[in-house]
Parts: C-alpha cells; sequence; structure tokens
C-alpha cells in the first residue's frame, strides 16, 4: 500500500526559480517606464515653452508688421515726404515694436517691403515683393544661431535637451502688413452758391477789388480760350466788344428802358444778311452736351435783353454799367450758370468752385503718385445727383461707366474740370449726392443683383463736400420713427445725441448717410466757406469714422485756394488703418 505525503510551505526548486524571473523582469520594465515617463515629462515642458515662445514671436511681429505698415502711411502724409524716409522709419519703428515685446528683429534684414495690387480678371489681390511704390510690409522674427544660444537670435534652449539628444531648436515667426486700397467716390457740391465769391454782390465780403480782379480774370480767359461757333468755327465768341460794352468798367447809360439801351448799346444791331452783328457770347448746350449754334439775331437780342434788364437793376457801383465786369457777372448768375444755358463757362476762375476743382486735381494727382492701388469715381449734386462716368461737350469724349470707379484718374480729372458751379440748378441736394455715392460703390439697396463698383478687399470711401445748407429731399421722405441721433452723434459717450436736427433736408442727408455707414463705408466731410453747414458734416463724419475739414475761406481767394489745397491733401493722406493678412 502505497503512502503520499504532503508537505505545505516548502516550494518545489522550480517555482522559486519562476519567481525571481518575474521580479526581474517588472524591475526592467518598471525602468524603461520610468524612462519613458520623464522623456514625455522633459518633451512637455520644452514644448510648452516652445509654443509659448512661438507665441510671444507671432505677436510681435504682427505688432510690428502693423507698426511699420502704420508708419509707411503716416510718412507719406506730409510735404516733402518719400518713399525712402518712410521704408527707413519703417524699418526702425517694426525693430523697436518688436524689441519692446521681448522678440528681436534685424531691421536691415528681416523687414521685406512690397505692392499690392489688384487683379480686375481674376478679382484676387497680390504682392510683389521689392516693387514700389510700398504698401506691403512683412516682418520676420528668426531664432535660428545655433552657435550662440545667448545671442539675440540664438535658437531656443530646450531645459531638457540633453535627454532628447537636442540641445536647442530653432523657431521662426513672420506677419504680413498692408495699407488696405481705397475705393473712393467724391461727392461733390455743384449748386450756384460755388461762384458766389467773385459776384458783384459779394463786395462787401470779399471788397470792390478783390471782385473786379476776379471778374476781369474771368473775361480774360474767355478771351484767351478762344472759343469759336461750331457753325461758324472762324469767328470767336469772345471778341473786343460788343458795340458799347467794350470795356471793363463799362459803359455807363441812365435808361431804365430797355429798347433804348440795347439801341444805344448798337446790341441790336445786325449785318446785311440779317445774322447778328454783336452775337450773345454764349448759345448753351443740348441735353447730350453738344454745343449749340451762334444764336440768331432775334434769340442774341433775348438774350442781350436779358443781360440789360439785370444790369440796370443792379445796385452800388455798377449799376447801368455795361461792360465785360457785368457781362461776366450775368453770366455767374443763377438762371445763367447751367451749361444748357451758359457752355464756356466751365473754363473760368469762379470761386470757390475753382479752388474745389484745383483741390481736386492735387488729390488726383497725390493718389497718383502713392499709387496705391486707390480708384476714384466721381458724383456731382445739385437738387438732384448724377454719376459723373461720362462727359462730351463737343472738345472731350470720355466714357468710363462700365467702370465708374476706375484707376484711370486722368479721365476723372478731366470730367471735374469741365464744369462749372450750377452746371446742372442751383439748388443744394446733399442727400441724393450721398445716396448715389452708395449706390455707385456697392449698389442699390432694393437691387439684390446690383452689387455696385467697389472692388472685393478694397475700403469703400466716400469724400462729400459742400459750400452750403442741404436744401433738398427725396419727395415724400420723412425720418423713420425708430432712428436715433444718440446711436450716431454720441460724440462724447454719455449717451446723449450731439448733434441732431429739425429739419428734413438735413435730416436727409444725415440718413442717408447712416445707411452708407452701415454697408461699411467710410465718410469724410468738407465743409468750404463760411456759409456751409459745418455742424451737419462734422456729424456725418463722425457718424461716418471719418474725417472732417473745415475751410472757412480768408479775405480773397487765393487764401481759400491754398486751404483747400491743404483740405484736399489731408484728405488724399487719409490712409485706412494696417491690417494683417495672410497667404501672401
Amino acid at each position: 500500500m502505497s503512502t503520499i505525503r504532503l508537505f505545505a510551505g516548502r516550494p518545489t526548486p522550480l517555482l522559486g526559480a519562476r519567481a525571481d524571473s518575474r521580479r526581474g523582469v517588472i524591475a526592467v520594465l518598471g525602468s524603461l517606464f520610468m524612462c519613458a515617463l520623464f522623456a514625455f515629462l522633459a518633451l512637455s515642458v520644452d514644448t510648452g515653452r516652445m509654443v509659448l515662445t512661438q507665441t510671444e514671436m507671432q505677436n510681435a511681429v504682427d505688432a510690428a508688421a502693423l507698426a511699420a505698415s502704420q508708419e509707411i502711411s503716416l510718412g507719406l502724409g506730409g510735404e516733402g515726404s518719400s518713399f525712402a524716409a518712410a521704408e527707413a522709419a519703417a524699418r526702425t519703428v517694426a525693430a523697436e515694436v518688436a524689441e519692446a515685446n521681448g522678440v528681436y528683429v534685424n531691421a536691415d534684414q528681416d523687414v521685406f517691403f512690397g505692392l499690392r495690387t489688384y487683379n480686375a480678371n481674376s478679382d484676387t489681390w497680390s504682392t510683389q515683393w521689392g516693387v514700389t511704390p510700398f504698401n506691403v510690409v512683412r516682418v520676420v522674427a528668426r531664432r535660428d544661431n545655433k552657435d550662440d544660444l545667448e545671442a539675440e537670435d540664438g535658437e531656443l534652449p530646450l531645459s531638457f535637451g540633453w535627454a532628447v539628444g537636442q540641445e536647442s531648436v530653432g523657431l521662426a515667426a513672420e506677419a504680413t502688413a498692408f495699407i488696405e486700397s481705397r475705393d473712393l467716390v467724391l461727392v461733390l457740391d455743384f449748386s450756384g452758391s460755388m461762384s458766389d465769391d467773385v459776384e458783384l454782390r459779394s463786395m462787401n465780403k470779399m471788397g470792390q477789388s478783390a471782385i473786379e480782379d476776379s471778374l476781369d480774370l474771368i473775361w480774360q480767359q474767355l478771351r484767351d480760350s478762344g472759343a469759336t461757333w461750331p457753325d461758324h468755327p472762324g469767328q470767336e465768341k469772345f471778341t473786343d466788344g460788343f458795340g458799347r460794352v467794350d470795356s471793363e468798367y463799362g459803359t455807363y447809360y441812365n435808361s431804365s428802358k430797355t429798347s433804348k439801351i440795347m439801341n444805344y448799346l448798337n446790341l441790336n444791331d445786325r449785318n446785311s444778311d440779317g445774322s447778328p452783328k454783336y452775337p450773345f457770347p454764349q448759345a448753351g448746350r443740348y441735353s447730350d452736351g453738344t454745343p449749340r449754334d451762334r444764336l440768331s439775331a432775334n434769340s442774341s437780342e433775348d438774350h442781350w435783353e436779358g443781360y440789360v434788364n439785370y444790369v440796370k437793376n443792379l445796385s452800388g457801383a455798377y449799376n447801368r454799367r455795361y461792360g465785360y465786369r457785368t457781362l461776366c457777372d450775368y453770366l455767374l448768375q443763377n438762371n445763367q450758370m447751367k451749361w444748357t444755358n451758359s457752355e464756356d463757362m466751365w473754363r473760368t476762375s469762379h470761386y470757390p468752385f475753382h479752388a474745389v476743382k484745383e483741390g481736386a486735381t492735387l488729390f488726383l494727382d497725390y493718389l497718383q503718385e502713392m499709387d496705391f492701388g486707390d480708384e476714384v469715381g466721381l458724383v456731382s449734386y445739385g437738387s438732384y445727383a448724377v454719376w459723373e462716368d461720362s462727359h462730351y461737350d463737343g472738345e472731350v469724349d470720355i466714357d468710363i461707366s462700365d467702370d465708374p470707379i476706375t484707376d484711370n484718374l486722368a479721365a476723372i480729372n478731366t470730367i471735374q474740370r469741365r464744369h462749372q458751379a450750377g452746371h446742372y440748378d442751383v439748388y443744394t441736394g446733399m442727400g441724393d449726392g450721398v445716396l448715389k455715392g452708395r449706390e455707385m460703390l456697392v449698389g442699390e439697396a432694393n437691387d439684390p443683383d446690383d452689387l455696385g463698383h467697389a472692388r472685393n478687399g478694397a475700403r469703400p470711401t466716400m469724400i462729400v463736400m459742400t459750400d452750403g445748407q442741404a436744401n433738398r429731399k427725396k419727395s415724400g421722405w420723412s425720418l423713420p420713427g425708430s432712428f436715433k441721433w444718440s446711436d450716431w452723434t454720441d460724440y462724447n459717450g454719455d449717451g446723449s445725441a450731439d448733434y441732431s436736427s429739425g429739419d428734413s433736408y438735413k435730416q436727409y442727408a444725415f440718413w442717408e448717410a447712416t445707411e452708407a455707414v452701415k454697408k461699411g463705408i467710410t465718410i469724410h466731410t468738407m465743409a468750404v466757406g463760411a456759409g456751409a453747414d459745418t455742424d451737419l458734416m462734422e456729424a456725418i463724419a463722425f457718424a461716418g469714422g471719418g474725417a472732417f475739414v473745415h475751410v472757412p475761406g480768408g479775405t480773397s481767394v487765393h487764401e481759400m485756394e491754398e486751404e483747400l489745397l491743404d483740405a484736399f491733401g489731408t484728405m488724399a493722406a487719409k490712409l485706412p488703418a494696417a491690417q494683417l493678412v495672410s497667404g501672401e
């Protein structure tokens, strides 16, 4: 009989060997795990430092690029400015701003300049680096110096780099900022008051000698123009005399009877063929701009009678003085200034309109010189507003209607210079001017298919100018009951409106401005002369996020012209704030 004995608590030699083996494996695995854990911890610490440093560098170059771009726009805003000086200043500012944010930028090597332009075919913007005039700045910050980690551009030391076999890591960040191109619409006042400063009735304001000098200049400009009749190209309109209307001060004739005055002045004399011996020098235009032929004898006499009736009823020094000054003054009156009545007055320096024309020319020349990609459109207003996208007058034929906001600044300049005060009529419909400016930029509000003519990526901007008071509005319009002035004219942030008006014409002009602002349009305003509505224009500029310029005018038309030149220069230099751009 066999016996089986069990001995508890004494392992067999085989089981003991297996337990010792397991302990060794766990120890090895634990060591490997701890090494991996340490490596991950080291990597997370250094990765966090890398991300933090990269973020700091990116923030620094963003700020530096914006500051450098803004320096270019500021540097080009003053008289005698140059791109070289603006570039040098921009480099310095970029380095200083980066340094203030704890990041090193080499002003000479890490700041790049280029030209951002619009491609109409693809409706896109692209940048050409190194091409002038500069309107784009790229700033690069580098930490790529492996040899000297203590240097300003030294690579970022890794705290646990020894654990992964890498002592440092290189980092870089860059940012590009640009000066936004503008689509600008000039909204200009073509009302009748734009010739007031050279008319006889302004003697008390401007002085008799100043008015006389202005009228003499106008006469000389008409004489020098050599303007002739379309049907009689060999006959000049403005001759050395019209009968006894043959001097600046004029022939005095003390009579109130028009027919008697006409006979004395020989203004109803006729040639043997029945044509007028002294045809009235302005016949007007057809609605398409074509100048009319020389007046018939009867029509000429009718026009001369209008002149005689005007002069015989003047007060002051020129009462019943029939001469060049009173003739020019007559042509400047509201019923004569329309281009359908007086076809040649655009050639003359009547103020303040001529000063506005000179200022607009300077403005366009400035934009052309800067060449930042700005494009310009033109809207005029009297009682109603007109897109000035074409012009025909028998001498020039311009049509930019396919692209009314254009880079053809020479065409815009020619169009605006060949207009005159009171061109269409005498009133001041500023609200319609702002409306037409908005529609040119972004389209009609009620037409979803009309997107306007502003380019994608350009800043839509209006410059609105007036010398008077709004006195026209849309028929049947009234200010909406929901409109709150405090939403638009709270200058000091106290919740109350600092401008409001009960005048419906002013309300309409301001309301149209707010409608434009809602569409993202910036509005600058310019008030010219003592009679301009400065309060309204300032309020519109505030609501539109733009600049307001008041040109009060001096004691002479030349002072006003200088002030207007400065004002238009200021407007041209009001570049939008620099913006960051990606992908270029």
